[in-house]
């Protein structure tokens, strides 16, 4: 088969050859020539001798970025039309906003989606060809109204006809014989007669140019006209018209586009805003009755930091698939037909919405989120993966909890977050109750605002024993909260509080404080030195300043760096792989003991894994539960052993119960184990008492240490 015709001409610049190796490939697959550039100078270059037809440029390159590249192309050439893809290092704000302030048309954030990155530069190519042809058309039609109008047409102060002439390049609307000497009533359908006449009244009145958009049923289809009138100095107006139907259709396609939810192709939530309005509109004066649904999908986060952005990305295009496929026709049923493509929208992230006209009962909206609860729950294929998510759903009913969009929209989504704390996978409408509840989430945020300087926040500490000596090796820190009024808290309530609003940040350097100066008080205390495991979040892992937080806590209390055990999870580690290596070299600069927490549970590639160079894995507690009976447990968490102790890490088993579980990780050959068996979280003065019990192994000077990287 012959290849397919090339359909443009694109630039790309990346200091990576293998970036550029991969974007030549899939900008191949779609028919389109690459040029390469190097780096940024060499794209300036480049671009003035070859022309391309889109510029796709790396941020970060050296010498000239991406940013800077971009800005140079846009001053050079003020009116260039050419569009500018930049690839930045992820979608953060800043860096998106500052593409678009030096001239960026679009960006695409690593990780790039391969399969698609073409078919975006086609769409991009094609959306800078229709604006092109857009301007080209305005431009063609204010020339032509200037030289020789498409039509023309004399009426006098009373509305009657007294010329018409058929322009070359118009079709026949209306004859001469059908329309001079004749009522423009006569004419013209009854409403666009009326707004003709009023507006050639006031050009009269006035002596300004006025004009009047209509449209025309001829052959079975709708043409759109503009009229300009003016005044001839007269009695008379002269009226210019042309036919702007194709006009129409190309603005109809731009606001096709900005309405557009450019990742899944259902309407954006600016689409659901108007609809919804529109919708208020027309049922207060029908004295309708409707239903908004809030959809959220259920613990989404999590398939993004174990499967990647990627395979995140894809899933909520088949949602939006399946959202479309579930959704009769009749549950839209509505007069205002203009409103039933965007019914259906994509807030942003994994928020849908459902609006329900002409709703007769309840019961009705929440059968369809029923509908859409059982198809959520069907799993989802995906690149190899089966997924199954579940999707939590609130629901509020105009004129019965609001009458504008934001209220309605604001308590479906209370809704929704109720039915995800009554367990997910839920269906809930709202209720004045749930805002009730709302105040009280926020009573408890501003409690915990206060619980640090009100010290109400202590440490319990949870022992780590040695499997093959029984000796305490460790100490893991677990923050409590003592609330002044509603007693002890549970961690499960305010720790994801704290990482929702920020405050774990500062609850977690005072844990961080507080928990080495307890084990550099229990090693001034003549105790032998353990080491202390404390727990870093995502958002304190992310901390610009996480190193010199580190470094000062250990300065201000004196505690050996090597006696500090910092455990992150697998998601936080590899939500952004290259960052996460410079944080770990700046930490491992310092000599803290590094560990991957809750193990098993999220998506580390193994070649992350070896360059991570991590000192232990934490195997998490859901393997461990059903030991020994669960034989697949058994054979996960042996492998797991078996390949930490390739990778001469050490394994830490969390959660363990009984006896009978211990027996089984000594015999798997597990280093450390931690859990109620061996000892519940406890004040500090119960683990000085059991230190003080132990003596240290003979050799150890004391120290009985977690085992270094090859010793295991």
């Amino acid at each position: 088969m012959a290849p397919s015709p090339k359909r443009g001409l694109v630039l790309v610049a990346d200091d990576d050859p293998v970036m550029r190796m991969l974007m030549l490939e899939m900008l191949g697959q779609v028919g389109l020539d690459v040029i390469e550039a190097e780096d940024g100078k060499q794209a300036l270059a480049y671009y003035h001798s070859m022309a391309p037809d889109l510029v796709l440029l790396d941020v970060e390159m050296p010498g000239l970025d991406g940013f800077q590249v971009c800005a140079e192309i846009r001053r050079q050439e003020s009116n260039a039309t050419v569009p500018i893809v930049m690839v930045t290092g992820g979608d953060e704000l800043e860096s998106v906003t500052h593409a678009y302030e030096v001239g960026a048309t679009d960006f695409v954030s690593k990780p790039i989606n391969w399969p698609i990155l073409g078919h975006r530069v086609l769409y991009v190519l094609r959306a800078s060809d229709a604006i092109a042809r857009l301007r080209i058309a305005d431009a063609h039609n204010r020339a032509v109204l200037a030289a020789i109008p498409d039509t023309f047409f004399r009426l006098n102060q009373d509305g009657y006809y007294l010329d018409y002439e058929q322009g070359h390049d118009h079709g026949a609307v209306f004859s001469v014989e059908h329309c001079v000497g004749r009522h423009v009533s006569e004419v013209l359908p009854k409403d666009i007669a009326e707004r003709l006449l009023e507006q050639a009244q006031t050009v009269l009145a006035t002596q300004h140019i006025r004009s009047v958009d209509y449209e025309l049923v001829r052959h079975g289809s709708v043409q759109h006209f503009e009229a300009r009138l003016v005044t001839t100095g007269s009695d008379e107006v002269l009226g210019l018209v042309r036919d702007i139907s194709e006009r129409k259709r190309t603005e109809e396609q731009i606001r096709r586009l900005a309405y557009c939810d450019s990742l899944t192709g259902i309407p954006n939530r600016q689409a659901f805003l108007e609809t919804l309005e529109g919708e208020l509109l027309r049922s207060r004066n029908g004295n309708k009755k409707f239903a908004v649904l809030f959809m959220d999908l259920d613990s989404f986060k999590r398939i993004n930091d174990t499967l990647g952005h990627n395979v995140g990305d894809h899933l909520l295009k088949v949602v939006s698939d399946r959202l479309r496929e579930t959704i009769r026709p009749s549950d839209l049923v509505t007069r205002a037909e203009h409103y039933h493509n965007n019914n259906l929208a994509r807030l942003g992230g994994d928020e849908f919405t459902i609006l329900i006209p002409d709703l007769e009962r309840v019961e009705h909206a929440l059968n369809v989120a029923h509908r859409v609860k059982e198809a959520m729950r069907r799993p989802f294929l995906i690149d190899a993966h089966e997924i199954f998510v579940t999707a939590s759903i609130g629901i509020s009913l105009y004129p019965e909890d609001g009458e504008d969009c934001n209220s309605l929209l604001k308590y479906a989504d209370t809704a929704m977050y109720h039915a995800k704390n009554c367990g997910k996978n839920n269906a809930k409408l709202y209720s004045s109750s749930l805002t009730m509840q709302i105040m009280s989430h926020v009573k408890l945020e501003v409690g915990l605002r206060k619980a640090l300087q009100n010290a109400e926040l202590y440490l319990l500490y949870q022992p780590q024993i040695d499997v093959a000596s029984s000796q305490i090796v460790g100490v893991e820190a677990l923050v409590r909260w003592r609330h002044p009024e509603r007693g002890i808290i549970s961690p499960t309530e305010f720790i994801p509080l704290a990482e929702e609003t920020g405050l774990i940040v500062p609850i977690g350097e005072w844990v961080l404080r507080t928990a080495c100066a307890q084990a550099r008080a229990w090693q001034a205390d003549g105790r032998r030195p353990v080491r202390m495991a404390v727990n870093l979040s995502a958002k304190q892992f992310k901390d610009e300043n996480l190193t010199q937080i580190v470094v000062s806590a250990l300065h201000d209390t004196g505690l050996a760096a090597a006696l500090l055990e910092l455990e992150l999870t697998e998601g936080t580690l590899m939500d952004d792989a290259r960052a996460t290596m410079v944080t770990l070299e700046q930490l491992r600069a310092i000599g803290v003991y590094l560990s991957i927490d809750d193990f098993g549970t999220g998506y580390s590639s193994m070649n992350y894994l070896k360059r991570f160079d991590v000192r232990a894995l934490k195997i998490d507690k859901s393997f461990i539960s059903g030991l020994p009976q669960d034989s697949e447990n058994a054979a996960i968490t042996r492998a797991i052993i078996a390949m930490a102790h390739g990778l001469k890490m050490v394994v830490v088993a969390e959660g363990v119960e009984t006896e009978e579980q211990l027996v089984m990780l000594e015999q798997f050959g597990c280093d450390v184990a931690q859990g109620y068996y061996l000892g519940h979280p406890l004040p500090h003065e119960a683990i000085t008492q059991m230190l003080g019990n132990q003596h240290a192994p003979p050799g150890q000077n004391g120290y009985a240490l977690l085992p270094h990287a090859g010793s295991a």
